[in-house]
């Protein structure tokens, strides 16, 4: 996979709505960019005491704690290794999660989140984690699993590495290092690894846009054969993923405040009308594009601008 290809397509997740929860990414190594696209981390913020908060994230929580949420998780053909830790409990939690196709979102909730709780994760660009794991990712669609049920090697040393870490940096570093160690075992044949790079760059330069069987045309394959190929080395099919592509589109758009009504929105992205493009984006995002638009305007709202810088590789 050509680290390269990545740049054309960079989707959108919704994270940091909550005040009192921090998101940030790091770059993987150089090694791993072809396959990697970020690690990720989400928490508590520090400040959070005796499930109690205050000053300006309590006074934005108190007014907005009944509509917003605090995340949504989007389909974006990514996969995921997900580290998380229980503060309550003082436990550890190891998993693996494929391509969902349907979103989630996460009520903001009027009480403060347990302080010391974070999630670390290793997010892989579609097409990507095969390399590592060596598995047909439908096999993983809609599915989390323990990470000691799919991944090939132990994970006994680099557990005891990451619990001893303290922050995020160290977790990165660690990681990493980790990776980095892996031998790559992508089962597909490199006719197959071709096939999906160009597929993937077929649809990323037309946002999405282009037709499978245009596309089925341009590698001299049947759709059928396109579909199972796809399907089996990003998890879901050309169609679908296509889907997804330009519903992120149309997020950098809503992002870049290019929205002006419904209608305007749905012809610059290739809609047949707006209630196609609600139809779609309700099918990825959850709700409708104003929605989008009233939680992307919280998200820079300078009232709760507290999070700690970030390195932004996929976009928060």
């Amino acid at each position: 996979m050509h680290a390269r290809l990545h740049s054309l397509y960079r989707p959108v997740q919704i994270n940091g709505l909550d005040p009192r929860t921090y998101y940030i990414e790091h770059a993987p190594s150089p090694s791993l960019a072809p396959y990697a696209a970020c690690y990720w981390e989400s928490g508590t913020r520090n400040y959070i005491e005796n499930d109690e908060y205050g000053g300006e994230a309590g006074v934005w929580a108190t007014e907005h704690w009944k509509s917003a949420t605090s995340a949504r998780i989007l389909p974006d053909g990514c996969t995921d290794i997900l580290i998380h830790y229980d503060a309550e409990q003082a436990r550890y939690s190891y998993s693996y999660c494929g391509n969902y196709t349907q979103p989630f979102a996460f009520p903001l909730s009027f009480a403060a989140p347990p302080a010391g709780a974070y999630t670390f994760g290793v997010r892989f660009f579609p097409g990507g984690a095969p390399f590592l794991h060596g598995q047909s990712l439908d096999l993983f669609t809609d599915r989390r699993i323990p990470l000691e049920d799919c991944w090939p090697l132990t994970w006994d040393d680099l557990r005891g590495k990451m619990e001893e870490t303290v922050n995020f940096a160290a977790r990165v570093q660690v990681m990493d290092q980790y990776l980095s160690q892996m031998t790559l075992r992508n089962s597909c044949t490199q006719a197959d690894q071709d096939l999906l790079q160009n597929v993937l760059y077929r649809i990323f330069r037309n946002n999405g846009r282009a037709s499978v069987q245009d596309i089925a045309k341009s590698e001299v394959i049947s759709e059928r054969q396109l579909h199972r190929k796809v399907t089996e080395q990003v998890g879901i099919s050309p169609k679908r993923f296509s889907e997804i592509v330009r519903f992120h589109q149309v997020m950098h758009g809503i992002r870049a405040g290019q929205f002006t009504d419904g209608v305007t929105l749905a012809q610059q992205y290739g809609f047949y009308d707006q209630a196609h493009l609600i139809r779609q984006f309700r099918k990825f995002y959850g709700d409708t594009p104003m929605t989008a638009v009233r939680e992307q305007q919280l998200l820079l709202s300078e009232k709760y601008n507290l999070s700690p810088a970030s390195s932004v590789i996929l976009g928060v």
